[in-house]
C-alpha cells in the first residue's frame, strides 16, 4: 500500500463525503497498526469466545494549543465510550487508548477516531474476527447514542 500522503488523500475524500452528506457526525478511520520490533512483526491478540482475535486500538488526537483540534475532548469522550463498551462486551479485545498530539483528520467532526484492527503480524482471520466482534459492539453502542 502507498502510505505517503495517505491522510491528506483520505482528508479530501472525507471532506467530499461530508459535503454530500452533512448529517454525518461520526468518521471512523479503520486500518491495521504498522508496529514492529526491528524486522519482527508484532501481532497483538486476544482470546475471545469466538477464537483468537487481533487486538484493536482506538486513537484519539488532542490539541497542542494551536487550536487545530477544537473538539478533541468530545472525540476523547467518544473514544472512551467505545473502548469501555467494546471491553464490556469482549474483555481484552482492546489495547490501551492512544491519546496524543497527532490529529489524523479528527478535526473534521466531533466524532472522528482512528481504530486500528490488529497489526502487520496478525493473520487475516484474526483481523476479520476482531472486526466482526468490534463492529457488533460499535453498532450496539451507536444505537444507544441514538436513543
Amino acid at each position: 500500500p502507498l502510505y505517503e500522503n495517505s491522510y491528506s488523500r483520505s482528508r479530501e475524500r472525507i471532506e467530499q463525503i461530508l459535503s454530500e452528506y452533512p448529517s454525518i457526525k461520526i468518521v471512523l478511520d479503520i486500518h491495521r497498526d504498522g508496529i514492529s520490533d526491528g524486522d519482527a512483526r508484532i501481532a497483538p491478540i486476544a482470546e475471545t469466545d469466538s477464537g483468537t482475535a487481533a487486538q484493536i486500538m482506538i486513537i484519539c488526537g488532542c490539541d497542542d494549543g494551536s487550536g487545530i483540534l477544537p473538539d478533541y475532548m468530545k472525540n476523547l469522550r467518544f473514544a472512551i465510550y467505545l473502548q469501555q463498551g467494546i471491553e464490556r462486551d469482549t474483555p481484552g479485545l482492546t489495547r490501551p487508548l492512544l491519546f496524543d498530539y497527532r490529529f489524523y483528520n479528527q478535526d473534521l467532526t466531533a466524532g472522528s477516531l482512528v481504530i486500528e484492527i490488529g497489526a502487520l503480524g496478525n493473520s487475516r482471520e484474526q483481523a476479520v474476527l476482531s472486526a466482526r466482534i468490534a463492529g457488533e459492539s460499535v453498532a450496539s453502542l451507536l444505537k444507544e447514542l441514538m436513543i
